[in-house]
């Protein structure tokens, strides 16, 4: 099935983890609705629609009330919304930061089923000694990446190739990882489909204070979990994440959300966030759904 692309009513630019945003003449991103069997493509840019143009999103829709939203965050904002397909609104591949620790917990639990402390603290307090040390628990850099991978390739995610070198050194491997809002919210959406996945995600609905923003606490969601994720590009601004799996009366929404404010905080870019989650409130009726 060739996948629909709609131009997104956004526009702005991608931050990568070097913290260096991309001039302001980059590509108007796309919103993108993906076919189960195809990966994500939130690193691509628009494809032409059937008559050769590219395809609007439909005024009202709930991809159209996300670019509007997107459009007003001060910086450079995407977000990917995944279940019986996948929707992309302007992302490029970036860090990945402590969301990689989902991916990572679900590896540790897949050889023992045990909810260790580690993990519990990897998870609930996002705690990089912890997630550290679940790490290491899996073998060499190389072995825990193979089998970190081998996770994500089983819940929906066909490219993301985990990082196993410290290609910055004062941060782990794993954080680095470059990780597409569209290839992250796929696999969210099939979190809970796992004994592994569920026990993850049932610290995900728990999460510490530090967590507590972007979608977590959504009105009128059965259940939200989220893992945050954040850091610092080569300039000292910071890039926020925030991988959630959303639970209603109709399924399970997986969803990444991406933004790199342009005063470069921490507290701004979790503001954004947490302004973005009231378009998940008002559209949770549309969004794609998985079930298990």
């Amino acid at each position: 099935m060739v996948p629909l692309l709609l131009a997104a009513l956004v526009a702005g630019c991608t931050i990568g983890d070097a913290g260096n945003a991309a001039p302001s003449s980059s590509p108007v991103p796309s919103v993108a609705g993906i076919s189960p069997a195809a990966p994500a493509a939130a690193s691509r840019p628009a494809s032409a629609g059937p008559s050769g143009g590219a395809v609007a999103a439909k005024p009202g829709s709930w991809q159209a009330a996300f670019a509007r939203a997107l459009a007003e965050v001060d910086g450079a904002a995407s977000v990917a919304v995944a279940g019986d397909r996948t929707v992309v609104i302007g992302s490029e591949p970036v860090a990945a930061w402590s969301t990689s620790k989902v991916p990572l917990a679900m590896a540790v639990l897949g050889r023992a089923p045990t909810v260790t402390a580690n993990i519990r603290a990897a998870i609930v307090e996002s705690d990089n000694a912890a997630a550290e040390a679940i790490w290491a628990s899996l073998g060499t850099p190389q072995q825990a990446g193979a089998a970190v991978q081998q996770v994500l390739r089983a819940n929906g995610d066909a490219t993301t190739v985990v990082q196993t070198t410290r290609v910055r050194p004062q941060y782990t491997a794993f954080g680095q990882t470059l990780w597409a809002n569209g290839d992250a919210a796929a696999f969210a959406a099939r979190v809970p489909c796992s004994p592994q996945g569920r026990a993850v995600l049932d610290l995900m609905r728990g999460v510490a204070g530090n967590q507590r923003w972007g979608v977590h606490g959504l009105a009128g969601a059965k259940s939200v979990g989220v893992k945050g994720g954040w850091g610092p590009g080569a300039d000292g601004g910071y890039l926020v994440r925030q991988l959630a799996v959303i639970e209603t009366g109709r399924g399970y929404t997986g969803a990444m959300l991406t933004v790199r404010p342009n005063d470069g905080s921490l507290a701004s870019g979790r503001a954004a966030l947490t302004r973005l989650a009231s378009v998940f409130a008002q559209h949770l009726a549309a969004l794609p759904v998985r079930h298990c």
